[in-house]
């Protein structure tokens, strides 16, 4: 039995030890996400995050050490040890892979891994091709991959033949039993992520507490232990105020009171894949020592003839996240809402309403029809048409890999609104400028390179856009139109300046309406994805209520902020402040104008800032619970 629990150890160290090697490498292939981190900082969380790697050591190793330790002399025989053997081998490397898999994708999330992404793959209608691309772009990663998966088998049989033969008498029960119990014991505390079996079970929640910024929370925890709380834990709606004074302080229903006329103005709205505020040249000219070119020099310019928010934010970091912030107000959160609306019952959306009031609406998107599972949310949110991949036309405009080029796409898009009756509500997400960073091969070479892959892609899109706003100038339905662009979420940035928190969910949020000269100019305000609803009923003098997690931008008196949720902590924006709040405590305050690089942690000297700015979330936090949330799946 002895022999047996010394193998056991040596076999589950070296998982212990192949975890660390990997939290190395994910500090590294992320060091554009973490660029303030010093070495004594890296070190320490290398340190912290051997609690969580026990933790998901002891979750997905809990049959292999029961099996491994039963006191049956059966279980030194050799057909029994390789049975262990592949229990170990297929249990490790399937733990060790999702832990892999974060070192290339958390720089685009900033989260690991939860038990969600299971139900997000089941969206991509394209995995065949979009599995060739993977592996051909992340070829080192699967033959790292492979030389583990051989490493385990090779150390397990070392292992096993370092095994004392039992001997061929009784087994000692007393003695057995007796580690046994002692086994289970160190197994329950294992899992709990401490040492002790009756103690508080660790919690996403905690790693938060373990690191001095939220987007390094991904460097201690293990993606094992991510999947599997995500899917345990189950977090109760906040009460934080009583209902009436949460509904003074932030009220959920929105009521637009106005003696103007309802103005049926069509509404494009343009979602651009991946472009950040980084993209743009007009909101970044201190970079480069003034010599930033920017990659999309007709946004910018359109830029200047619109009403516009240098400082907009996503609601989160994924493309299945933006849909639901833009078109119903819903922020985003752990799960995708796509992906929680299991049963699709109907939300509240700017489609709804605006089919009320005699619109058609649309969604363009060139990919794959179930991809992200847009088309089934499209339904949900009372979207009339939807257009994608099986639509179009003329698929030799495929790009091999996701859809349909943005330029012909915008083209086909805008024929087809020329076709339809009129008022209309439609929505357009690009593609293009997605991985692998590809344009057409007429275009090969005629944009420039930048110094990131997807450099290129954004000024093919930008040029996509602006072949589109050349067509519909042409078109009797433009002059009475409000356009609508942003993007759908940040990436991973290029220069050290947007390598923060408040950064990584920077995007572009412009009204442009060429029939009104009146909305143009930039307004400092804080904005979201989720205010983009209500901005765009109020602009049309919508005057029935509706529920909105978001404000008003172009109402003075409407309170102006941010939220995102980045790693179980809340971060919200107002002002020249940035407020972290864990759910229970805020944790720090930053003078965004003052300390760009959030090193200045402001809670002791701006008490005040930060009970106003916690009030206020917190009643965000309860109506979206409570509230919002409730009410959209009614």
């Amino acid at each position: 039995m002895l022999s047996r629990i010394k193998s056991l150890l040596y076999q589950l160290l070296l998982i212990l030890v192949l975890f660390q090697f990997i939290r190395v490498l994910f500090i590294g292939f992320n060091h554009a996400v973490f660029n303030h981190l010093t070495l004594s900082t890296c070190f320490i969380y290398l340190l912290k995050g051997i609690q969580y790697d026990l933790a998901a050591l002891f979750m997905v190793n809990a049959p292999l050490i029961v099996l491994s330790l039963l006191p049956f002399h059966f279980c030194h025989k050799k057909l029994y040890q390789y049975f262990l053997m592949l229990l170990y081998v297929v249990i490790n490397t399937v733990a060790l892979i999702a832990n892999f898999v974060d070192v290339f994708y958390y720089q685009y999330t900033l989260k690991r891994l939860t038990f969600s992404i299971f139900a997000y793959l089941g969206t991509q209608a394209n995995m065949s091709s979009l599995g060739l691309e993977f592996f051909i772009t992340y070829w080192y990663a699967f033959a790292i991959i492979s030389l583990i998966l051989f490493g385990l088998i090779r150390y397990f049989l070392f292992t096993m033949r370092k095994l004392k033969a039992m001997a061929k008498v009784a087994a000692n029960y007393r003695n057995t039993g007796a580690i046994g119990l002692v086994a289970i014991y160190i197994l329950f505390a294992g899992c709990k992520g401490n040492l002790n079996a009756f103690g508080r079970s660790l919690t996403l929640k905690d790693a938060i507490h373990s690191v001095s910024k939220p987007e390094e929370v991904g460097i201690v925890m293990n993606s094992v232990f991510s999947m599997i709380a995500s899917y345990t834990e189950q977090e109760a709606a906040p009460q934080y105020f009583d209902q009436e004074e949460s509904d003074t302080i932030l009220p959920p229903v929105h009521h637009y009171y106005t003696d103007s006329a309802f103005r049926p103005d069509n509404v494009v709205l343009i979602i651009l894949e991946s472009f950040t505020r980084e993209t743009l040249q007009s909101l970044n000219q201190d970079l480069d020592k003034g010599q930033y070119p920017g990659y999309a020099p007709f946004l910018d310019s359109l830029m200047q003839e619109s009403l516009y928010y240098p400082h907009a934010s996503a609601n989160g970091r994924k493309s299945i996240d933006a849909l639901p912030s833009i078109l119903a107000s819903i922020p985003a959160y752990q799960t995708p809402f796509i992906l929680a609306n299991k049963s699709n019952q109907k939300v509240e959306s700017l489609a709804s309403h605006l089919n009320l009031k005699g619109y058609q609406s649309f969604f363009f998107h060139g990919s794959h029809n179930a991809t992200m599972g847009f088309a089934r949310f499209c339904e949900s949110a009372d979207v009339t048409h939807y257009y994608g991949l099986n639509e179009y036309p003329h698929p030799q405009d495929f790009d091999g890999t996701w859809g349909i080029w943005d330029e012909p796409y915008l083209q086909y898009m805008a024929q087809e609104l020329n076709k339809c009756d009129k008022p209309f509500f439609a929505t357009a997400f690009t593609l293009s400028s997605h991985n692998p960073f590809v344009v057409p091969d007429h275009y090969h070479n005629h944009f420039p390179k930048g110094t990131q892959g997807i450099h290129e892609t954004m000024h093919y899109t930008d040029h996509a856009l602006r072949q589109f706003f050349q067509t519909a100038q042409t078109m009797p339905w433009y002059h009475n139109t409000l356009f609508v662009i942003t993007a759908d979420h940040s990436i991973t940035p290029w220069h050290t300046e947007y390598a923060t928190s408040d950064k990584a969910f920077a995007v572009p949020l412009l009204f442009f309406a060429p029939g009104n000269p009146h909305l143009k100019g930039a307004r400092q305000d804080r904005a979201q994805h989720i205010d983009i609803y209500p901005t765009v009923l109020n602009y049309l003098n919508y005057n029935e209520p509706f529920i909105s997690a978001g404000n008003n931008l172009l109402e003075p008196r409407a309170p102006k902020f941010t939220v995102n949720l980045i790693n179980q902590c809340y971060q919200m924006t107002q002002g020249d402040y940035l407020l972290l709040f864990d759910g229970k405590m805020s944790l720090a305050l930053y003078n965004l104008e003052k300390d760009r690089y959030q090193q200045n942690n402001l809670m002791t000297q701006q008490s005040q800032q930060v009970m106003d700015m916690e009030r206020l979330l917190k009643a965000w936090i309860q109506q979206f619970y409570q509230n919002t949330q409730q009410k959209y799946t009614s």
